[in-house]
């Protein structure tokens, strides 16, 4: 019986062998096939010509090789001297901006320096001349009282002199007379007078002009209103013990003046003439009022 594993004769492989064999044994076969048909093909263009020799190629291709390196290598070397060399410039040109900035900023501490000094002195120059003004308005005050440059009110005393009633020539007040009784409360301490309405300074006059009496070149008729203002609680008492005081009592007595002083809670006296407020020839003296005054300016 015959044996079904032997292929029979006269069938084709593909028939009588297993598939897997089949397909292992073609597809090797087939490759060898393609890579002996592109051996043949490249076979006529290897063969070396004339003057070749196999070694040539290799050592052309290590030229190019080297020559290609030695050109980027220098290129390299150039591009890094000219970075080198743009980077030592603009090193050095922001080495000498930051000396330039560095001198400026020291130049701008030091103007700071000498700014806050001076504002210093300065500070402590306002400082004094604050404190001599505080230290001068009440003299000013005080001189301005005395010397009649403003109106004035305050408490003191109030004088009315008039003629003897008799109607005797010598019973006429005199200008002389009302000078006497203005010194009298000048050195009592009187701070500030007036006459009729006529505030005396230390350039008023009393004088006679024609039959009239004038007081900074105002005539004044009788009745002699004299205001004084000082201290009501010794004004009188320290005047009759003046010796222009006991003179001005002793006429009055002998001539028949009539005379009448009163205390007054308020005296009020206007300012001095305006022709009488500007100085041209005085200048500031060095003496010091020791005792301050009672009497209250009065706003304008």
């Amino acid at each position: 019986m015959p044996d079904p594993q032997e292929p029979r004769p006269g069938l084709p492989p593909r028939v009588t062998l297993p598939l897997l064999d089949l397909i292992q044994q073609q597809a090797l076969d087939e490759d060898y096939l393609v890579a002996a048909e592109r051996r043949a093909a490249r076979a006529p263009d290897t063969e070396p010509r004339d003057g070749d020799s196999p070694q040539r190629h290799p050592r052309r291709i290590a030229a190019v090789v080297v020559a290609v390196f030695g050109i980027m290598a220098s290129t390299a070397a150039v591009q890094t001297q000219q970075n080198a060399s743009v980077d030592d410039e603009g090193r050095a040109s922001l080495v000498a901006r930051i000396d330039a900035e560095s001198d400026r900023l020291s130049g701008l501490q030091e103007r700071i320096a000498a700014l806050r000094s001076g504002n210093a002195a300065r500070e402590t120059r306002a400082q004094a001349i604050a404190a001599d003004e505080a230290s001068l308005t009440p003299r000013l005050r005080r001189l301005r009282v005395r010397a009649g440059f403003v109106a004035v009110r305050g408490e003191g005393i109030s004088v009315v002199v008039d003629d003897a009633a008799s109607g005797n020539a010598d019973g006429v007040v005199r200008d002389e007379d009302l000078a006497l009784l203005a010194d009298g409360l000048w050195t009592a301490g009187a701070e500030a007078m007036s006459i009729n309405g006529q505030r005396l300074t230390a350039l008023s006059s009393i004088r006679t002009s024609g039959l009239a009496i004038e007081v900074n070149a105002v005539g004044i008729a009788p009745p002699y209103s004299v205001l004084a203002i000082g201290d009501r609680g010794t004004l009188q008492a320290d005047f009759f013990e003046t010796s222009s005081g006991l003179a001005f009592n002793d006429l009055s007595a002998r001539f028949g003046f009539e005379f009448d002083l009163q205390n007054e809670d308020e005296v009020v006296l206007p300012a001095g003439p305006a022709r009488f407020l500007f100085l041209r020839s005085a200048v500031e003296g060095s003496g010091a009022d020791q005792n301050p005054p009672k009497t209250e300016e009065m706003d304008r």
